[in-house]
C-alpha cells in the first residue's frame, strides 16, 4: 500500500481552494483533489499539478488573459497584425527557414507562404539559398506589404473616419497563371 498523500484541505493555489480529496488518482497515482475556484466554479485537480504550479484555476484565468490579449491585438482583413510583425520560425521547421522545405525524394526545397489561412505554393527550387531568397520576396510581397498598406489605410481612417467607412480595408492574395499576385 501505498504513503498517505499530504492533506492540502483549506489551502489555497492561486484562485484555487482545497475543499476535500476525491478518490480519483492521474497516472502516476497523484491524488485529485475537490476546489473551488474564485469565479465560483468547481474543479477536481491532482495534487501534483497544485503543488508544482501548474494550475491556478477552473481554466477562468486563462480564458481572462487570451481576451486581454486578443484586445491588444489588431484583426485586421482576417489577419493578426502583430502576428506578422513578430513572425518566428517554427520549432518543427527541419530546414531552418519557415516556409522552406527540404523534399525528401529528391534534393530540392519547396517554398510555400501562408497567409489569412491558405497556403500558397511559391516554388520549387534546385538549392536552400534559392529557396530562401523566394520566400523572403514572398514575405516583403504578402507579408510585409499587407503591414505597409494597413499603416497607411490606418493613417488615412483616423484623419476621416468615414473615408474609412467608405473605403475598408482590403489586402487579397490570389494566385493567377502561376503567380502570386497581390490586390490591394
Amino acid at each position: 500500500m501505498g504513503r498517505k498523500p499530504k492533506d492540502l484541505s483549506g489551502q489555497k493555489f492561486g484562485m484555487l481552494t482545497v475543499k476535500d480529496m476525491t478518490k480519483k488518482r492521474d497516472g502516476r497515482g497523484s491524488v485529485y483533489w475537490h476546489c473551488v475556484c474564485d469565479c465560483g466554479n468547481e474543479v477536481d485537480v491532482p495534487a501534483a499539478r497544485l503543488i508544482q504550479g501548474t494550475c491556478h484555476s477552473c481554466g477562468c484565468l486563462q480564458k481572462k488573459n487570451r481576451q486581454k490579449i486578443a484586445q491588444r491585438r489588431h484583426l485586421v482583413d482576417g489577419t493578426c497584425v502583430e502576428v506578422l510583425e513578430k513572425r518566428k520560425s517554427r520549432r518543427d521547421n527541419m530546414s531552418g527557414f519557415r516556409g522552406v522545405f527540404k523534399l525528401k525524394d529528391c534534393d530540392k526545397y519547396r517554398v510555400d507562404i501562408g497567409f489569412k489561412g491558405k497556403r500558397y505554393y511559391v516554388g520549387l527550387f534546385d538549392n536552400y539559398d534559392e529557396a530562401v531568397q523566394a520566400r523572403l520576396a514572398a514575405e516583403n510581397m504578402i507579408h510585409n506589404g499587407f503591414i505597409q498598406k494597413w499603416k497607411e489605410w490606418n493613417e488615412k481612417e483616423k484623419e476621416d473616419s468615414e473615408w474609412g467607412k467608405k473605403h475598408p480595408f482590403v489586402f487579397d492574395v490570389k494566385k493567377e497563371d502561376g503567380e502570386i499576385r497581390v490586390r490591394v
